[in-house]
């Protein structure tokens, strides 16, 4: 004997279902804008001139993604490198150095740039000849803060991911909780390999989450579930009357 449940039972779980995804599809639309007034909020701070990290004192949240420039010594002798970082199709790595505001500190780690792989004593060389020079270290770029971020020190002294929190547990000074990308503005276009011994930059600040996506997924399955129900509770009732009465109607 086959089971069917009770046409008023069947008909409210699928109205609980469609009411679910139409609630999980507007949930998504929320998060898509939610996500564009977050682009747009970060990539409006990149318009402004560079702030001195002296008068960048503000909540650290607001912080993130503000052009910022430092002036001090940099500490090329406790330089980290983040290992594994590809670009232009190339593996390579990424040079990270503490640059001291004052002395005995406070340091900020300043990402310095990007290298192919086997350059990395060439890099070390020109950046020791910099912090020899006269002038003072100066630094220029993103800054970036994201609370709880973590990296760890492989066994070969590379790091997996720059970390003010664990970086500067390694260092004998004091370390700010954020840390700067060095370089420019890119545009996501025409942006080669460039002939520098390091490649610098960042580009604008992109979210690849497909919100929208989700939410025309989930209203297209809501859609489909309607029809079915139209289907099981409509057309499928009409037809089995039609096909009663044709019968009954027979000679």
């Amino acid at each position: 004997m086959r089971f069917r449940l009770p046409t008023p039972v069947l008909a409210a779980l699928l109205v609980a279902a469609v009411a679910t995804l139409l609630a999980l599809g507007v949930w998504q639309l929320q998060r898509n804008a939610e996500r564009n007034h977050l682009v747009a909020e970060r990539n409006a701070r990149l318009a402004g001139a560079p702030v001195p990290v002296a008068e960048a004192a503000r909540p650290l949240a607001t912080l993130d993604y503000r052009l910022v420039s430092a002036t001090g010594t940099w500490d090329v002798g406790r330089a980290m490198v983040l290992a594994n970082r590809a670009r232009f199709a190339t593996k390579g790595e990424e040079i990270v150095v503490p640059l001291l505001l004052a002395p005995g500190g406070p340091a900020i780690l300043v990402n310095r740039g990007w290298y192919a792989d086997g350059r990395r004593d060439a890099v070390l060389a020109e950046l020791v000849r910099q912090e020899r020079s006269s002038t003072p270290g100066q630094a220029e770029g993103l800054a970036r803060y994201a609370e709880g971020l973590r990296g760890n020190r492989t066994a070969a002294g590379t790091w997996t991911q720059i970390s003010p929190a664990d970086m500067g547990a390694t260092l004998p000074y004091p370390i700010l909780p954020w840390f700067v990308i060095e370089g420019r503005l890119l545009s996501d276009t025409g942006y080669g390999r460039p002939d520098t011994l390091l490649a610098q930059g960042f580009y604008p600040y992109a979210s690849a989450i497909p919100h929208l996506e989700y939410a025309l997924t989930w209203f297209g399955i809501a859609a489909a579930l309607v029809a079915v129900a139209v289907m099981r509770l409509v057309v499928a009732p009409r037809r089995e009357r039609a096909a009663r009465a044709a019968r009954e109607a027979a000679p």
